[in-house]
């Protein structure tokens, strides 16, 4: 009971602040029960929730109240600001409190400073099963941490007619329980729109992201802040870095190409998604093109139809560049000759054994799933190869009732070095309706998800919840 009176305390005095201050926030508050006929919940009541489930267990109870203040949008102002926080309180057989959100920005012109854990905008009428980045889903807890960036898309000098641009650079802290304590994930990212005749639109784009610094336990302190630069540049270790980051680049890096096109008609409009993932100069040179995610957004400006948003998307990540990562292939002329540089073996690295995860969670694709040892460690992913395929779907009942669908393929086939006896099929899908009225101070949603397949176990469940905010 005392962190119900903990959130309630803190969401009290948070709004009566605001209130004096002359803050405009949103204050709201939501309660959510889960059931399932398995031994966990089902795939899609879980997954790109930010991280909020932190339990394995049939039964689920989520109480939640979060505080925000988003930027002022009006472009004349010089200053703005922002804060918000999210509390949650669990319970499925024992009790966990976190504080899932919290940060404090401020902007200056078009420039933004921000501190702590905030998630990613949703994408794509939050239909996408990877908000539309593969790097950054929304699957895990968001990560604390000190972003500088832009105000969105800032017009770019005498072609700000059509011509914008977006940046950011990010320093996160990874102080959850993994492999390699006290590291730190360096992201920046710089995208590039042009607004073309007849409503098209084409963005291009380029996600960078590092894992450096931190304690290992097979190597001991690993170098920090003094090779900051040559981790952020992708160059190669220094003389005190491992073997290993001395003939490549130092530190865990990889990233992402990004290219979206959309069209908009006068009903309705089209969005063209695609991201193509690398984890070393080879997916750089896009030796795995057929590797990425490929999506596709239909958005109907009737915002009260039947079907205001639909989603399809198509995942591969099977190729790795290849089959074959340096292997002696010697002749007469280059006895030390070596061939092939593929494996790339998404998401895990050799050095940072936890893979790409925060708080035990994935922080991208929320098809891939980290082992977990028995001391509540991830130690990466098993899986690494796939397929998938995601179809989801939204739109309006009637006047005070939405829907809402996703419907999730996968085939998994295990590592190159370690492949599944034969791969493994799974079906996952949830259906999810919400009814609101200004007759009720609050919102009320339900729905039901399962899992069929070799990879999880086969199970149904259904939820349902209040959210209510002013």
């Amino acid at each position: 009971m005392k962190y119900f009176a903990t959130i309630i305390l803190l969401s009290i005095s948070s709004v009566l602040f605001a209130q004096k201050s002359g803050f405009t926030p949103e204050f709201s508050t939501s309660f959510s029960s889960y059931a399932s006929s398995g031994d966990d919940l089902p795939f899609w009541m879980t997954a790109n929730q930010n991280g909020m489930f932190t339990m394995q267990n049939n039964t689920y109870q989520l109480l939640q109240a979060g505080l925000t203040r988003s930027l002022e949008r009006d472009s004349a102002k010089t200053w703005g600001y922002m804060y918000g926080a999210n509390f949650v309180y669990g319970y499925a057989g024992a009790s966990d409190f976190q504080v899932n959100q919290y940060w404090a920005g401020l902007r200056y012109k078009w420039l933004v400073l921000r501190a702590g854990a905030k998630p990613e905008p949703i994408q794509y009428a939050g239909l996408s099963s990877t908000n539309g980045n593969m790097y950054w889903s929304n699957n895990s807890r968001p990560l604390p941490g000190v972003t500088l960036s832009t105000d969105g898309f800032i017009p770019f000098l005498f072609w700000k007619n059509w011509f914008s641009f977006k940046a950011e650079y990010q320093e996160n802290f990874l102080r959850d329980n993994r492999y390699v304590m006290d590291s730190h994930l360096h992201h920046k990212s710089l995208y590039l729109r042009a607004q073309l005749p007849k409503n098209w639109s084409i963005t291009a784009g380029l996600d960078h992201n590092v894992f450096w610094g931190g304690t290992s336990p097979d190597y001991g302190k690993l170098p920090g802040i003094k090779d900051y630069f040559r981790y952020i540049l992708g160059m190669a270790g220094s003389k005190t870095a491992l073997q290993t980051d001395i003939l490549n680049a130092e530190g865990n890096t990889l990233g992402m190409y990004l290219l979206k096109v959309g069209k908009a008609y006068n009903n309705f409009s089209l969005t063209f998604y695609y991201n193509h993932p690398f984890e070393d100069r080879s997916g750089l040179e896009m030796a795995n093109l057929r590797d990425g995610l490929w999506g596709l957004h239909y958005a109907n400006v009737n915002r009260k139809a039947f079907l205001t948003d639909a989603v399809v998307e198509y995942m591969n990540t099977r190729n790795q560049s290849g089959s074959f990562h340096l292997v002696p292939d010697p002749t007469p002329t280059e006895p030390t000759r070596r061939h092939g540089r593929g494996r790339d073996n998404y998401f895990n690295n050799s050095v940072y054994r936890s893979g790409y995860v925060y708080q035990n969670r994935m922080m991208g694709t929320p098809f891939f799933i980290p082992n977990i040892n028995s001391e509540g460690i991830s130690t990466g992913f098993h899986s690494t190869r796939m397929w998938m395929q995601h179809f989801g779907l939204k739109g309006n009942l009637c006047t005070h009732l939405t829907w809402k669908t996703m419907l999730s393929w996968s085939r998994n086939f295990g590592q190159y070095g370690d492949p599944y006896p034969s791969p493994l099929n799974e079906f996952s899908f949830l259906a999810e309706s919400r009814y609101h009225s200004s007759k009720l101070p609050f919102d009320v949603k339900f729905g039901v998800a399962g899992d069929y397949g070799d990879r999880f176990q086969k199970r149904i469940g259904a939820y349902a919840g209040i959210h209510y905010a002013f």
